[in-house]
């Protein structure tokens, strides 16, 4: 009875997850003519591909047969989890500038938060300071935490919050 549970509840996980990838995609390539003239269109353009490409990637792990090609889907998948911030701050910048609020210093976070999420990336694939060995879940593999792992949850979660802030505050 639980197996049943658990297989049932993994083909809805990746049923949704697929949807996601499909309509993300779709959405993505209709923005795509559009982005090159407006800046909000260009920034949720931004996080939409970083978001396609966490959901692409864990639709691809479920799938994978070799622990070691498991790893390696794991560790690709964190250029979109690394990269979501920068780009949720990117469109929350965006949107702000469309109401008049034009912050310098904001923009400039924007390639800083960009630039700190490639470093993240990029220790999370060719290192194991972020995330470590594999942990072999039937229907959820992962990575452990690594030692810097709470530095990127720092960054993840006040960055959102921060972005989510600036969104609302242009709502206004």
């Amino acid at each position: 009875m639980y197996e049943q549970l658990t297989e049932i509840l993994a083909l809805i996980n990746d049923i949704v997850q697929a949807t996601i990838v499909i309509f993300g995609a779709a959405v993505l390539l209709y923005n795509l003519p559009h982005s090159f003239h407006d800046r909000v269109t260009r920034a949720f353009n931004s996080l939409l591909f970083f978001v396609v490409i966490v959901y692409f990637t864990e639709l691809l792990v479920t799938r994978a047969v070799v622990p070691l090609s498991t790893e390696m889907w794991i560790r690709l998948e964190w250029i979109g989890i690394a990269m979501v911030p920068a780009a949720l701050f990117h469109l929350a910048d965006a949107l702000s500038v469309t109401t008049g609020d034009i912050s310098p210093l904001r923009r400039l976070f924007v390639r800083v938060w960009y630039i700190l999420g490639v470093i993240f990336f990029s220790v999370a694939l060719f290192s194991d300071f972020l995330v470590n060995e594999l942990i072999p879940v039937k229907h959820a593999p992962h990575l452990s935490a690594g030692p810097i792992f709470p530095l990127f949850a720092i960054y993840y979660w006040s960055i959102s919050v921060i972005s989510i802030y600036l969104v609302w505050r242009a709502r206004e």
